[in-house]
């Protein structure tokens, strides 16, 4: 019995010395840290087959000075699976925050000095930076990727 509570007391006095984050334990940049974080992926799929890989950043959360917009802002990345052109326009689709359109979209090069860290080393695909008009009444944002045939991507992001 004692022994239990002992073992117990000791194992909840380690974990709760523990740090609560994993980031802590990797040598990466901060900005990469900590744009992880506000980064997430979908796919569209077609018969079953991926069609387009789909990541977005939402810069807003990110806390680094370079970053703060009037815009709710967005650093994606794309990649068409199969397709000779990686260009968005190509192949006819487009991006929505919660239906709106963005203000601007911007195709930014791998090389950029500002994003390099947060590319997400997608070599093969393009990088957008989209900037849409904020909307003060809501806290969640659903970011689309869509196409004239009606798939889509979507991407759910707390402000």
């Amino acid at each position: 019995m004692y022994k239990t509570l002992f073992l117990s007391i000791l194992s909840t006095i380690f974990i709760g010395c523990s740090s609560t984050t994993a980031l802590k334990h990797f040598k990466k940049e901060e900005i990469e840290a900590k744009a992880m974080q506000y980064t997430k992926k979908a796919d569209v799929i077609i018969n079953k087959e991926q069609k387009v890989l789909f990541w977005a950043t939402y810069l807003n959360k990110i806390d680094i000075k370079e970053f703060e917009s009037d815009y709710e802002t967005f650093l994606t990345s794309l990649y068409f699976v199969g397709s000779k052109s990686q260009d968005i326009n190509d192949n006819n689709y487009s991006f929505t925050l919660d239906t709106k359109k963005p203000i601007s979209l911007e195709e930014i090069s791998k090389d950029n000095k500002l994003y390099k860290e947060i590319l997400s080393k997608n070599t093969w695909g393009k990088y957008y930076l989209l900037k849409f008009k904020k909307d003060e009444k809501n806290s969640n944002l659903l970011l689309i990727l869509s196409n004239t045939k009606s798939n889509s991507a979507k991407l759910s992001f707390e402000k």
